[in-house]
């Protein structure tokens, strides 16, 4: 059978062509009606062309006719239907002619179509073979991706090894390098921003009383941890003051306030972190007490050393400081003239008796001088004391403060016979010093004791005295603590501040009937309100002049950072968070941050706000002085007559304080 098919499929024409020769033979020979059945040859001859090509077709076409031709020849009757013989030719002509033009026809457009086809497979096998290589391009492709990706992760995993890596050694640097010196001081030197300058600065000089005994009598992993445990209560103060800690040197410590970081409030700074550390030490329920000393004035500071460097300060402001700690009470601090007169108006200190600059040759007569200063009473008395205290001034080799003292005596007793020669042989002294040059001669300095912080609502130009009296117990109920404020305080020199508003507005929050739970949430946000003036910085606080766009809009933000900070420190009442927000806005829609106006702003907000401009107005700023009581509850009447504050509120504070 597989034989024949082949055969078959090998002879086709061949067998074509014999097929047609049968059938026409057959047909002419059995067919009575020869024209009737002419039509039928188009069929072969058709498929011919479609199967065979245009040859074989138009010889087909031609086979077919001229066989035609030979049985008209040769039996014309069979033809003639009615018909004259030339009709009968000429039809017979005309139907060979069609019948070889449509084998040719079809046999063209077969071949046409053979060759659309064959250009048509070819473009598929050329596809085909574009379609296997794209894929195998594709396949590659994808395999150069995944291993590119894969390298590109085991890249990214090296680099981010490296990365943890040097961000690890950074770390360790930085931690190297902030234990052995202070952050702010590594920024600047990273940064290059650290110069050799002489400023002004304040030095802050601590010791401990009783330490050395101590530490004698205990075995050394407990005197250090003791120590260190200090060392820890005691650091947090000084840089929330924005102190530098220059050295540790055993028990003691030196800081510096205003370098290397600039503050305009640098002596404020100093005493608030005296006063904070011996708060801290005396709650800390420590075997010792210390003692500090303050000291203010140019010096040179910059970094000194080779190979180990640090930053410090170096002048005589270095060396008072050291003294003043030296001569200070344990538990208490001593400060110079120039930081009291910086600090007067937020601090009490009592004026100490006129000390030795130089070191003290002689600590029992030191001791005697202290003894006999407390045994002044202001009377007569007070002269064979004054004559006692200028005996040990001359036995110290201190002239001038031996004839001071001789003298207050004689005046007290002009006839005392001991007091004349004392002030005689005084003065002769003072007198042959003049020319010759006395080795050991000290110079004294005027020292301040640092009592506290003066009540900031005891100032009778602010605050009457009924209101004093009935309000200042809020204060104390103010449920946050001081150390929390007071840095941010110290920053612009507005000690107080926050204690001020906040028992101005409990104030005019009770005089308004407001509920307690209302007077309390009111005492909160107005302690809290400039929380945020942390964000701001120093230069801008202490503008003498006026603030640019960009300036007063970092201020103006301020409101939102307290808000930020407090949430962060897991504070969540909302009522006293929304009025810290709302804290500056103003009645007409001008405050910040919001533009909140009239009774959107709560009430809250709108007592703080006026309670803060009061305060502003009448208080001492570094930029200008304070404005008298009144005239500070008239320039509110007026920006009230503008419509900038509640008017309820400010009929209110004229009510509690005009």
């Amino acid at each position: 059978m597989e034989r024949i098919k082949r055969y078959l499929l090998a002879n086709f024409e061949h067998l074509f062509v014999l097929v047609i020769l049968l059938s026409t033979a057959g047909v002419n020979y059995l067919v009575p009606t020869k024209l009737a059945f002419l039509n039928f040859y188009f069929l072969p001859i058709i498929l011919a062309g479609y199967y065979l090509g245009r040859r074989s077709a138009v010889l087909g076409g031609l086979l077919c006719a001229l066989i035609m031709a030979i049985y008209v020849v040769l039996f014309p009757e069979a033809f003639q239907i009615g018909a004259s013989p030339l009709d009968v030719y000429t039809y017979v002509s005309t139907w060979g002619g069609f019948l070889i033009l449509a084998g040719a026809v079809v046999g063209r457009l077969q071949e046409k179509l053979a060759d659309e086809v064959r250009t048509t497979s070819a473009l598929n096998a050329e596809l085909r073979r574009r379609e296997q290589d794209l894929t195998a391009l594709n396949q590659t492709l994808r395999d150069y991706g995944e291993d590119l990706e894969l390298r590109v992760r085991d890249r990214t995993e090296e680099l981010e090894q490296s990365k943890r890596a040097v961000e690890a050694m950074k770390a360790k640097v930085e931690d190297t390098l902030y234990a052995t010196m202070d952050a702010s001081v590594a920024n600047l030197l990273i940064e290059g921003r650290l110069r050799t300058e002489k400023r002004n600065v304040a030095v802050m000089f601590s010791d401990l009383s009783g330490f050395t005994s101590y530490s004698e009598e205990r075995p050394p992993e407990l005197v250090i941890r003791d120590l260190n445990r200090y060392l820890a209560d005691i650091e947090p103060i000084i840089l929330a003051y924005r102190g530098h800690i220059d050295k540790y040197m055993g028990d003691g410590t030196m800081c510096e306030f205003g370098a290397p970081l600039d503050s305009e409030a640098y002596r404020l700074q100093a005493v608030l972190a005296a006063i904070k550390i011996q708060e801290r030490v005396a709650a800390g329920d420590y075997p010792w007490t210390m003692r500090i000393g303050v000291a203010s004035g140019l010096a040179i500071t910059g970094m000194i050393g080779s190979r180990r460097q640090t930053y410090t300060a170096i002048g005589d402001v270095v060396n008072l400081a050291s003294r003043l700690e030296k001569l200070a009470a344990p538990g208490r601090i001593l400060i110079d003239r120039y930081t009291y007169e910086d600090v007067a108006r937020f601090v009490e200190a009592h004026k100490k008796r006129a000390l030795p600059l130089r070191g003290v040759g002689d600590a029992e007569r030191e001791r005697q001088l202290d003894s006999l200063h407390e045994q002044m009473t202001g009377g007569a008395s007070d002269a064979e004391r004054l004559y006692r205290i200028g005996q040990v001034h001359q036995e110290l080799n201190e002239p001038v403060e031996a004839l001071q003292y001789f003298e207050r005596a004689l005046r007290l007793d002009p006839d005392h016979v001991h007091f004349k020669v004392a002030y005689a042989e005084a003065r002769l002294r003072l007198d042959s010093n003049g020319t010759i040059s006395v080795r050991g001669k000290r110079r004294r300095v005027e020292a301040f004791e640092v009592v506290g912080l003066r009540d900031p609502l005891a100032d009778r130009e602010k605050f009457p005295v009924g209101f004093y009296n009935e309000y200042r117990h809020c204060a104390q109920r103010i449920p946050v603590s001081a150390d929390l404020i007071l840095p941010v305080e110290a920053r612009d020199s507005r000690i107080g501040h926050a204690t001020t508003v906040a028992v101005i507005s409990y104030a005019i929050a009770d005089a308004l009937g407001l509920p307690d739970c209302d007077r309390m949430d009111i005492l909160r946000a107005g302690y809290l309100a400039d929380i945020g003036m942390e964000i701001v910085p120093h230069h801008l606080l202490n503008r003498r002049g006026s603030l640019s766009g960009s300036e007063y809009e970092t201020i103006k933000q301020h409101p939102l950072a307290g808000e930020r900070l407090l949430r962060t420190m897991g504070y969540t009442a909302e009522n006293v968070l929304a009025i810290i927000r709302s804290s500056h806005e103003l009645l007409d829609g001008s405050g910040y941050p919001d533009g909140l106006r009239g009774d959107t702003i709560p009430l809250g907000a709108r007592i703080i706000v006026v309670a803060d401009a009061y305060d502003a107005l009448a208080s001492w700023r570094p930029y200008r002085d304070p404005l008298a009581r009144d005239a500070a509850l008239d320039e509110i009447r007026r920006s009230c007559a503008r419509g900038i504050y509640d008017p309820k509120v400010v009929e209110t504070l004229m009510k509690l304080l005009g």
